[in-house]
């Protein structure tokens, strides 16, 4: 099951668009086996989105939308609020593009820039070593969606 969480859609309420209100649906038996996607980074409740990845087995984030709809400096700050606590298997870049072709190459643009920046900030910090970091763009990029959405690699 796939929610649009956060911003995106524009009669949504942003206020009732908080990813913590879905606890009621995250904590039913019935639904425990299904994966659960909060798309569009849950921006501006980003932290909440990436707490619910961690507590949850079933929750998984996208994080289109918010690449390329954000400024440069707001891309790297979800990016490295998901990063924070989102397990990196619960990751998913997306275009979230619809309608405007430019939208599915400026999301593939900054969606590989900026996890870069981020990828390479942590490799400096010394969180990560390089082959880590290359491991983790491949899983983001590519590999947690297939394996999401059981897909051939």
């Amino acid at each position: 099951m796939q929610f649009h969480t956060g911003f995106g859609d524009p009669d949504l309420d942003l206020r009732l668009s908080n990813p913590l209100h879905l606890r009621f649906l995250l904590e039913d038996n019935r639904f425990h086996n299904a994966p659960i996607i909060l798309l569009h980074a849950s921006y501006p409740y980003t932290r909440e989105a990436g707490y619910l990845a961690s507590v949850y087995p079933n929750v998984y984030i996208g994080f289109g939308l918010a690449i390329p709809s954000l400024s440069v400096a707001g891309m790297r700050y979800v990016i490295r609020q998901l990063m924070e606590l989102t397990p990196i298997s619960k990751l998913m870049y997306s275009s979230d593009a619809h309608l405007i072709p430019d939208l599915y190459y400026l999301g593939a643009k900054w969606g590989r820039k900026v996890l870069g920046e981020v990828l390479d900030e942590s490799v400096k910090d010394g969180d990560l070593t390089v082959n880590e970091a290359e491991e983790i763009a491949v899983d983001i990029l590519h590999r947690n969606a297939c394996n999401i959405y059981q897909l051939d690699m």
